[in-house]
């Protein structure tokens, strides 16, 4: 090709990049990456959970919002492999809502839109403390009693909120060194049953001072009565991708650049203000709006 002619080629690529936009020549990543906010991006290459694994299953079968980042796909997955080794004979953890393939408006949820969020159903035991199957999304009380509820209402007389199943798999998620749980929405009831059973058996106190804070009832959404929902936050390499997150971003994460909340937040030791605060908090009147929040969680 002459001179001239590579100058006028050159030329033409130039005119066509700016006719297109540069937003045409953004590449996608190669890897599975979480984009833009929770509640507002979109999820580049996601990866399905697994219909069934060691300690879960998936609660609808070929439902196609079944997808999440690497690092809420592993810590769940993680998570429910631990309660089934130290539970021997328990039932399966039943995976709900994640993200579609690329994320997106979820049409159950107002999150649930780049890959950092699911749904988990309790786990439950039978009057006699056997873990069983639930249900479907039956809601507990802050006595760990089910709440009978429209078409629930039979099949949540003989079950029970497992405390120490769900406390084993909250610890686990707040421990897990390959993803930083965020939040982990349940209602105020659930969180402080929780709490009061992990200050009886948990033996790290750095672990129940993280739950004081990650188990939280959505202030401007459902009270998350009837089972989890766990975000994750950004990994390092997705931000450099556009992920974002909200806060607060908790001081005992890995990615120490984001640290800020709360100010006086310590990983060391659980003081005894904040745990007396984070009980009494469950003992609130759980009534209130059932709207999806949008910033929040559902």
């Amino acid at each position: 090709m002459g001179g001239s002619a590579r100058i006028r080629f050159i030329a033409l690529a130039i005119a066509a990049f700016g006719a297109a936009g540069c937003g045409a020549f953004v590449p996608r990543p190669a890897t599975v990456t979480s984009v833009g906010f929770a509640y507002q991006g979109h999820l580049a290459r996601g990866e399905s959970f697994p219909q069934t694994g060691p300690g879960f299953v998936r609660a609808r079968t070929g439902d196609p919002t079944r997808f999440g980042n690497g690092a809420l796909v592993g810590a769940i997955l993680r998570g429910a492999a631990s309660v089934a080794e130290s539970f021997p004979g328990s039932a399966p953890l039943r995976l709900g809502d994640a993200s579609w393939p690329s994320g997106g408006k979820h049409p159950r949820h107002q999150s649930h839109r780049a890959g950092r969020d699911i749904d988990v159903l309790f786990y439950v035991t039978d009057i006699d403390g056997h873990s069983v199957d639930g249900t479907g999304f039956v809601a507990f009380d802050r006595f760990g009693l089910a709440v009978p509820r429209g078409s629930d209402a039979v099949d949540a007389s003989a079950i029970l909120f497992d405390d120490a199943r769900n406390w084993h798999f909250v610890r686990t998620l707040l421990t897990d060194p390959n993803a930083d749980v965020q939040w982990i929405f349940c209602s105020k009831g659930v969180k402080a049953r929780l709490l009061r059973y992990g200050a009886l058996h948990e033996t790290d106190a750095s672990v129940l001072f993280r739950a004081a804070w990650v188990l939280h009832q959505p202030t401007n959404g459902r009270p998350h009565d009837d089972h989890f929902h766990v975000r994750v936050t950004c990994t390092r390499d997705e931000v450099a991708s556009g992920c974002l997150d909200g806060e607060p971003f908790w001081p005992w994460l890995r990615d120490l650049d984001k640290a800020s909340s709360p100010e006086d937040a310590s990983a060391g030791a659980a003081t005894d203000q904040a745990l007396v605060a984070a009980l009494l908090d469950g003992w609130v009147d759980e009534g209130g709006a059932r709207a999806d929040a949008v910033t929040t969680s559902h």
